[in-house]
């Protein structure tokens, strides 16, 4: 993502989705001071997990063939990814469970619009 008018990103964001949605909402929602760099799936997300470290992860627990249960389940392992903070997006309600066993730290029911999606994310954010 290229800011506008040469404003400088400061917060950097991973969206792991690969529904067309959750990456407009994502892509657009965000202002000019935040960074989205999108993956498809968790093989993706852990290529670019290893040349930095977002602020906050946003994770589809149907994304890809990985998934991003065992996504979140392995940056629970890992300690230097254990502390990024992760929104999980489900399918369905019965899934919080499943969301609280794999770590992350909110979930929300999809569709979720863009303006909850940017204020939950944010949320998430640790004011270092």
């Amino acid at each position: 993502m290229s800011p506008a008018d040469g404003a400088v990103a400061t917060t950097w964001i991973l969206v792991v989705s690969d529904d067309e949605r959750i990456r407009d909402a994502a892509g657009y929602g965000f202002d000019d001071s935040v960074a989205v760099t999108f993956a498809a799936d968790a093989r993706e997300a852990v290529e670019i997990l290893r040349e930095g470290t977002p602020a906050v992860m946003v994770v589809d627990m149907q994304a890809g063939s990985a998934g991003g249960y065992a996504l979140c389940r392995d940056m629970a392992a890992d300690p230097r990814l254990d502390s990024i903070p992760v929104l999980m997006l489900l399918e369905r309600d019965q899934d919080s469970w499943l969301a609280t066993q794999a770590g992350a730290d909110l979930h929300r029911t999809k569709p979720i619009d863009a303006a909850e999606l940017v204020d939950v994310a944010l949320s998430l954010k640790s004011s270092d």
